[in-house]
C-alpha cells in the first residue's frame, strides 16, 4: 500500500532540487523523499527532506517523479520496475519525451512538466510557473493536476504533442534568446564596450510582450527592409566572425519573410 501523502523524487539536479523545494514548502505539506545516485552534500540538501542512495527508499510513495536526463529515463524505468509499488503514479518531467514511454512499466503514469528555466542557486516564484500535466488515465491525470495546483496557480492538462510544441517554443523564447545575449556580450567585450549598456534595451524589449504581440513589437533594419544597413552589417561581421554573420543573415531573412 502506498503512503498517501508521500512524493518521491528521483534525481537532484536543477529540476529535481527545485521540485523538492516547491513540494516540501507547499501548503499541503506532502512528505517528500529524494533518491540520488550519489551523495547530496549537506549544503545542497533541502532541510527536512530525507535523501537516500537506495532506490527502495522511494518504492512505496504515492507519486514518483523521475527527474533525470531524457536519455536516462528508460534506463531508470527499467531499474525501478520491480521495486516501485504498482499502485504508484510514475511520471517524468521532460518537455519532449512522450508520456507513453512509461506505459510498459507502470499502469499509472504521466508527465509533470514545469515550464521554467532552473538554475541551482537562483530562487524562483513557483506559484507563477506554468505546470503542464499529461496523464495516462483519469486517475493519474487528476492526481498530478492536484499536486501541481499545490505549487502553482497555472496548471493545464495537455497532450504529448502539445507539450513538445511548448518545449520547442520555450527553447526559442529562452535558450536561443540567451544565446543571442551571448553573441551581444561577445561583441561588447571584443570592442571594449560594457554589456550593461544593452540591459535597458533588453528589459524594454521583454516588457513589450506584456501588451503587444511579438510581431507587433518587432523593430530594427530587417523589419524595415533596410537592406543597405543589413549588407553593411554583414560586411562588418564577415571580417569579425563569419559564424555570427551567418546567424545575423538567417535572422534577417526570417524577419523579412515571415514577420
Amino acid at each position: 500500500m502506498t503512503e498517501n501523502n508521500t512524493i518521491g523524487i528521483i534525481g537532484h539536479g536543477n529540476v529535481g532540487k527545485h521540485l523538492t523545494i516547491a513540494l516540501h514548502s507547499s501548503k499541503a505539506k506532502d512528505i517528500v523523499k529524494v533518491y540520488n545516485r550519489s551523495i547530496v552534500p549537506g549544503p545542497l540538501q533541502v532541510k527536512g527532506v530525507p535523501y537516500s542512495q537506495d532506490l527502495k527508499s522511494v518504492a512505496n510513495v504515492r507519486i514518483l517523479i523521475v527527474c533525470v536526463k531524457d536519455e536516462a529515463i528508460i534506463e531508470m524505468l527499467e531499474r525501478i520496475e520491480d521495486i516501485v509499488s504498482p499502485e504508484t503514479i510514475v511520471c517524468h518531467c521532460s518537455g519532449s519525451i512522450p508520456s507513453t514511454v512509461i506505459k510498459p512499466y507502470f499502469e499509472n503514469y504521466g508527465v509533470f512538466y514545469p515550464l521554467q528555466t532552473f538554475s541551482s542557486n537562483k530562487d524562483v516564484d513557483y506559484s507563477e510557473i506554468p505546470f503542464f500535466i499529461t496523464g495516462g488515465n483519469s486517475y493519474s491525470e487528476e492526481a498530478l493536476r492536484y499536486l501541481a495546483s499545490k505549487i502553482s496557480r497555472r496548471v493545464d492538462i495537455i497532450s504529448d504533442d502539445q507539450r513538445v510544441s511548448m518545449h520547442i517554443a520555450a527553447i526559442f523564447a529562452c535558450n536561443y534568446v540567451n544565446a543571442m545575449y551571448s553573441i551581444s556580450h561577445k561583441l561588447c567585450k571584443d570592442f571594449n564596450i560594457s554589456f550593461d549598456n544593452l540591459k535597458p534595451l533588453i528589459y524594454e524589449t521583454a516588457d513589450k510582450i506584456k501588451t503587444l504581440n511579438p510581431a507587433e513589437a518587432q523593430t530594427g533594419p530587417a523589419i524595415r527592409r533596410d537592406w543597405d544597413i543589413i549588407y553593411k552589417h554583414e560586411d562588418f561581421l564577415e571580417n569579425y566572425d563569419s559564424n555570427i554573420r551567418a546567424i545575423y543573415r538567417e535572422m534577417a531573412d526570417y524577419i523579412t519573410k515571415f514577420i
